[in-house]
């Protein structure tokens, strides 16, 4: 079994973001609150950090969409929509989404990260949520992204970060109070593959350190990398167990603590350099 069936085997095991919502399922209803959920609750800075309302007429690409949420919502600002998955279970429900909110789409497609079935300098922006550090072949796929963007054009790219869930949860408590770094023989990848996502015992999670994600987008231009989201705890309760009131995270937030317990790198992109004039022609010429 090569290391892409075991991604399709999990995920379609553990579709995501489907237990967000307890209404009849794929119904417009279910669908209305996987998207409240997703910006208001468990992801607040997606919404804005997505640009779903500054794209219309634009071909946008959702690399790995899920039931389709963020693909929805470009297609509700009129943005060209293409989208791929793995997954052939989450191209229908993404299908199906559409579908009950009768939005249009370009293509939904089932496909690889790394062999994107498109011709070379397609797209005006490409979102990528929560999917490369999942992938095995994560410089090829960033290569793809690479060759199907416009010269123009603009990546969004979202990857779990190294901060304190990873050292405190995954480290701490399950590797070594719990024992784990033994039974991987200190393959931290390994362990921290196991305990990650909302099941657990996923088939390759990586997470990063900001020196890692500037190696892996060398090649593009005006990189910009931001610490966001908190994640379990704070912004949602993990297993249903338990949420901290607002009122910490506001705290934290305040504080400006969220610099250090951010568990999400928000990267944004562009092919080529965007041309910036400097301050000394802005004052000299300028004014």
């Amino acid at each position: 079994m090569n290391k892409n069936s075991k991604n399709i085997n999990y995920w379609n095991k553990n579709l995501t973001q489907t237990w967000y919502s307890d209404k009849d399922l794929y119904s417009v209803q279910w669908f209305n609150e996987l998207s409240r959920k997703r910006y208001e609750e468990i992801f607040e800075y997606k919404y804005k950090f997505a640009e779903f309302l500054y794209h219309r007429g634009e071909k946008v690409l959702d690399i790995g969409c899920g039931p389709g949420t963020d693909a929805a919502e470009y297609a509700k600002n009129g943005a060209i929509v293409s989208a791929i998955d793995l997954n052939e279970e989450q191209i229908k429900i993404t299908k199906k989404n559409f579908e009950v909110r009768k939005l249009e789409y370009h293509e939904i497609l089932k496909a690889s990260t790394d062999n994107l079935p498109f011709e070379d300098e397609s797209f005006d922006l490409i979102y990528c949520d929560g999917v490369l550090h999942h992938v095995p072949e994560i410089e090829k796929s960033i290569d793809e992204i690479y060759r199907v963007l416009k010269k123009d054009g603009k990546a969004l790219i979202v990857l779990y970060r190294k901060g304190w869930k990873h050292y405190f949860k995954r480290i701490f408590i399950h590797g070594i109070l719990k024992l784990k770094i033994f039974k991987y023989k200190f393959d931290f990848l390994k362990l921290t593959s196991e305990v990650s996502e909302v099941n657990g015992h996923t088939p390759l999670t990586r997470v990063l350190r900001k020196k890692q994600v500037l190696k892996l987008f060398s090649k593009f231009k005006n990189i910009k990398i931001e610490r966001k989201r908190l994640g379990e705890f704070f912004d949602y309760a993990p297993y249903n167990s338990y949420v901290f009131p607002r009122l910490i995270k506001n705290v934290v937030t305040f504080l400006g603590l969220d610099f250090f317990l951010a568990e999400h790198w928000a990267i944004s992109l562009n092919k080529k350099k965007v041309h910036k004039e400097k301050l000394k022609t802005i004052i000299f010429e300028k004014f």
